[in-house]
């Protein structure tokens, strides 16, 4: 894990306050090729045609998380009972969306015009940085705010649903640049 320093907020001084920040990457398992690690919060294991679902195990409790729909993507999470705790519903005309967790809702905005980063957002504060590519073996970097970091869950569902949307966009541009040649 590698920590940085990130400009937040002016200090009542005129100041510059900075807080520290967490850079992890979602990291396949050297011991299987569907097991993703996110150090120090959890575990993705995809499953299915295409990954489109995954199992989340984080400080001894589990989700199901799983893509649906055809035309416009929504994710959803199950606790180990089938209780729905998470849902993510992307946006019809722009990239990102509006992501639910146990009760609570967040944005999911892009926070890059050139990559497949996204800020999870609560209000008007930035719990987490996402940026992803979809493949390879670390498809997801993470940062975190040291200070007060999101529930693992959220995370882990967040992380899910920013790979399927780096997969989705590298999809479309396959399928652009065929048509046009």
């Amino acid at each position: 894990m590698r920590h940085r320093c990130k400009p937040r907020s002016r200090a009542p001084s005129g100041g510059v306050r900075v807080a520290p920040m967490a850079d992890l990457e979602l990291a396949r398992s050297r011991d299987d090729r569907r097991l993703y690690e996110l150090a120090g919060i959890g575990t993705l294991r995809f499953h299915g045609w295409a990954s489109r679902g995954a199992t989340a195990e984080a400080g001894g409790r589990s989700w199901q998380i799983a893509r649906r729909g055809l035309w416009r993507t929504v994710v959803e999470a199950t606790d180990v009972t089938g209780t729905p705790v998470g849902e993510y519903r992307a946006s019809a005309m722009r990239r990102g969306g509006t992501l639910r967790w146990a009760g609570n809702e967040f944005a999911v905005r892009p926070a890059s015009m050139w990559r497949e980063r996204y800020a999870l957002i609560a209000g008007d504060r930035e719990l987490a940085v996402l940026d992803a590519k979809g493949w390879g073996r670390r498809p997801v970097r993470v940062t975190l705010d040291d200070g007060d970091p999101p529930e693992p869950g959220l995370v882990l569902f967040a992380a899910f649903i920013v790979k399927g949307l780096a997969e989705d966009t590298g999809a479309a541009a396959g399928a652009s640049a065929a048509a046009a040649s």
